[in-house]
């Protein structure tokens, strides 16, 4: 009769659970990745966002999220878009995310504050 050492029977068990963690870590980020559909550059020019602007609205809605208790990779994720050879970051957010940085930015046009208004009364509506 053939004896089965300790390490035989566990390694591959061990294999297996971290194969199926991986697929698993996988599937979830795909779903989450799913829900996250804005890029915050759409709101860079137009009377709403500087960079500078958008950076910080940007930090502090990753603050709020933060202390709610919400994991931020659920709605912020860095990404990297090349355009003519050059290499810029831009933010992927979710809805929440989105209207998050929204709300977080200083009121310094007109435009700025009717969406903040919109934000607003679209989730209250």
């Amino acid at each position: 009769m053939e004896t089965v050492s300790i390490s035989q029977g566990i390694i591959p068990w061990l294999f297996m659970q971290n194969a199926h963690a991986s697929l698993l870590d996988d599937v979830a980020d795909r779903i989450i990745a799913s829900h996250l559909v804005h890029y915050t550059s759409t709101l860079i020019g137009d009377d709403l966002f500087e960079e500078d602007e958008l950076e910080l609205a940007l930090h502090k809605a990753m603050e709020t999220c933060n202390a709610a208790g919400m994991p931020l990779a659920n709605h912020f994720r860095m990404i990297f878009i090349s355009t003519g050879g050059n290499l810029r970051r831009d933010w992927l957010v979710s809805d929440l995310g989105f209207h998050l940085v929204i709300l977080n930015k200083e009121i310094t046009s007109a435009r700025a504050a009717r969406l903040k208004i919109q934000v607003l009364t679209r989730n209250i509506h």
